[in-house]
């Protein structure tokens, strides 16, 4: 079954205009689209203090919605979550999570009402002082803490990450949850992931090798050009390193990302809500994802009709750097 499931790569988005022989074939032989998202990844707020040279986030600041989620439509979302079979639930997205100062309480209620949730953050670390960390150590609230770390040098670290980010502060914070952690006394405390995407202007493979050597596990990401919102994209290049055509994406097939306002879009490089599938507080979760515009967009991306689709006609994606090794499977 587990060697079946291997093969099965694609996914099939079944059609009237398939004949019967043929959706037998590919319903045998693909994955099939699940009737709700594998993986939520939803936003409390719409801020964040950094801004990275490979992020167009500060490009839709000013254009786009701003504001909090309400505790009660926080609470709906993670009821609906409740309901179904959610594999990883991230309440972040194209913000940093934890200019939320009340987000440990909202992860203390995902793992109060959710039996055993793999709840993931991401954040950039420069929020995680000491209280932050002891507050973590103490309620032990996540599956799996990723911190984007851009490099081990003072000087590539604040060209990449900008915002006023500063690399001596970061850097103490994560020496300190490192600390901490090696100290808890948790039967299963959550796990720390250094991240980086691989830029020319950081050296991911060093950066790795740095955390790698304090026990901390990190790799890097290739860079992504964010659905063609980097303008700056194919100069940020690592050396040797190409772009490519971003065809083999599943995001759309299997995630659900979703703003502040609960508009869920169709990307999580959607900055400028090119695709609004539908609102998850005036409906559902459940009923946006398997609404017609969101069938029709997937039926589109299944026949490789790519240029037909906002965000992903122009995404691209870095081919290779270097040694494998270093990147996530």
């Amino acid at each position: 079954m587990n060697i079946l499931k291997k093969l099965k790569t694609r996914f099939y988005v079944p059609s009237k205009e398939d004949k019967f022989l043929k959706r037998v074939f590919l319903t045998a032989t693909s994955r099939k689209v699940p009737h709700f998202p594998k993986t939520v990844q939803f936003e409390t707020h719409s801020f964040c203090n950094a801004r990275c040279i490979f992020c167009p986030y500060h490009l839709y600041y000013e254009t786009q919605p701003k504001g909090f989620m309400t505790d009660e439509q926080f609470k709906k979302i993670v009821d609906e979550l409740k309901r179904h079979n959610v594999r990883r639930i991230s309440p972040y997205m194209n913000n940093e999570p934890f200019l939320d100062k009340k987000i440990i309480e909202k992860l203390l209620y995902i793992k109060q009402e959710i039996k055993d949730p793999k709840v993931v953050l991401t954040t950039n670390g420069s929020m995680l002082d000491r209280n932050c960390v002891d507050d973590l150590i103490k309620y032990n609230p996540l599956h799996a803490l990723y911190i984007s770390f851009q490099g081990v040098e003072k000087e590539s670290y604040e060209e990449t990450m900008r915002g006023g980010l500063k690399f001596e502060i970061t850097m103490e914070n994560v020496l300190y949850l490192i600390s901490k952690l090696k100290e808890s006394k948790a039967k299963k405390p959550f796990k720390v992931i250094i991240t980086m995407v691989a830029t020319s202007k950081v050296d991911p493979i060093k950066a790795v090798q740095f955390w790698r050597e304090k026990g901390i596990k990190a790799k890097c990401t290739p860079l992504e050009n964010r659905g063609g919102n980097i303008e700056e994209f194919q100069s940020l290049l690592p050396p040797n390193a190409k772009s490519k055509r971003f065809v083999n994406c599943t995001r759309l097939f299997k995630q659900g990302y979703i703003l502040f306002n609960g508009d869920m879009v169709l990307c999580c490089t959607d900055y400028s809500r090119k695709v609004v599938l539908g609102n998850v507080f005036e409906t559902s979760i459940e009923e946006v994802w398997n609404n017609e515009k969101s069938y029709e967009i997937r039926r589109l991306f299944y026949e490789g009709k790519l240029d037909e689709i906002p965000l992903c006609r122009t995404c691209e994606i870095a081919d290779s750097y270097g040694d494998e090794e270093y990147y996530y499977d």
